[in-house]
């Protein structure tokens, strides 16, 4: 089993013009209408942030109220009363109507909260956007913050009703507990489904920039990652190990790469962000193909070539795993020493695999 596989939901979801957060809504009300004990963790989730509710029984999406605001998902008590107003967010912005009118929409006489839900590196700008808008509002309504830790935000909004902010993760997580307890094993994957979707989002998507992100650190060392690209490439060139003659060096949409033949197995190797953001914590990845690939003059089946990589392949981490068919291999990389130390590193490790390769 591929556990870097995305989720069918995350494959599919981005595939609708820009909807993801939509079908993230759909999903999460699916979950808690159909399935009593994710709503019993979504309850016991509000009654960390200070929100102790009536038993909740439905969960509707898309409840327009009298004022035209349209929050994502509303959920009722067993009277019938709205006491949980969910805002499901990735990256898009506040509306007009967040949060103030959401708040001012709930009951003030009985416990009710407005709960926002967002990816766990976005918590901390949007936890202050939402009290600036409430402070700055003509609204007076009194935000007195009582909770705030890495995945939950919660403030008392006036009365009894709060306003809360929690990460994806941790509302995920209790929902998949609660229901695992339950032996609600449809609601378990149901649940896993727009896990992945989430994971998949707070991936990809931009985030918040950083002060320190924006200094000369960042271009410097991707220039220096490029340089060490190059330099192991030249010095593979050099040893017979690797060949370049009628290929050439190119920057992709996602990086930078230096095709070459490795022992005359095809490989593509080089920098790769969104490796790098999504699969392991290093930017340099090597792919391999095999005679069987088109346009590859590989020399070797691609079966005997990853054969040969076994040792990779068994370690842990792995050191080699299959995207789509292609194997690839991550290149960790040692920390706190000179350049010239990673290339050395870097090199001896093109030049083992070469080796193996060349011996298969």
């Amino acid at each position: 089993m591929n556990e870097n596989r995305p989720t069918l939901l995350a494959q599919l979801a981005p595939m609708f013009g820009g909807q993801t957060e939509n079908v993230a809504v759909e999903a999460l009300g699916h979950i808690l209408s159909g399935s009593p004990a994710a709503r019993h963790a979504l309850a016991g989730l509000l009654s960390a942030g200070g929100a102790d509710l009536r038993r909740i029984t439905d969960v509707r999406t898309q409840a327009a109220g009298e004022d035209g605001a349209r929050p994502d998902l509303a959920a009722v008590d067993e009277d019938g009363s709205e006491c949980v107003l969910i805002e499901a967010k990735f990256w898009a912005g506040l509306t007009g109507n967040q949060p103030v009118a959401y708040l001012q929409r709930l009951p003030g006489g009985q416990p009710s909260a407005l709960l926002f839900v967002a990816p766990g590196t976005r918590l901390e700008p949007l936890w202050a956007e939402l009290r600036r808008r409430v402070t700055e509002s003509n609204a007076e309504i009194p935000l007195e913050t009582e909770k705030t830790d890495d995945a939950l935000r919660s403030a008392a909004a006036g009365g009894e009703r709060r306003l809360i902010l929690v990460s994806w993760t941790s509302l995920l997580d209790r929902m998949a507990a609660g229901a695992s307890a339950a032996g609600d094993f449809r609601t378990e994957a149901d649940i896993e489904q727009l896990r992945g979707l989430t994971v998949r989002e707070d991936s990809e998507a931009f985030t918040p920039l950083r002060a320190e992100e924006l200094g000369p650190d960042v271009p410097r060392r991707l220039m220096g990652l490029k340089r060490l690209v190059d330099q192991a490439t030249d010095r593979l060139v050099r040893s017979g190990l690797a060949n370049t003659e009628g290929l050439r060096a190119t920057h992709t949409a996602t990086g930078y790469v230096r095709y070459l033949w490795l022992a005359g197995a095809g490989a593509k190797w080089g920098i790769d962000y969104e490796k790098w953001g999504r699969l392991r914590d290093t930017p340099l990845w090597l792919e391999l193909r095999g005679q069987e690939d088109a346009g590859w003059k590989s020399v070797k089946p691609l079966r005997e070539i990853v054969q040969s990589l076994d040792s990779y392949r068994r370690s842990d981490p792995p050191g080699l795993f299959e995207l789509g068919g292609i194997p690839v291999m991550p290149f960790d990389l040692p920390v706190g020493v000179e350049e010239d130390a990673v290339l050395d590193t870097i090199v001896q490790r093109l030049e083992r695999i070469a080796r193996l390769i060349g011996s298969a």
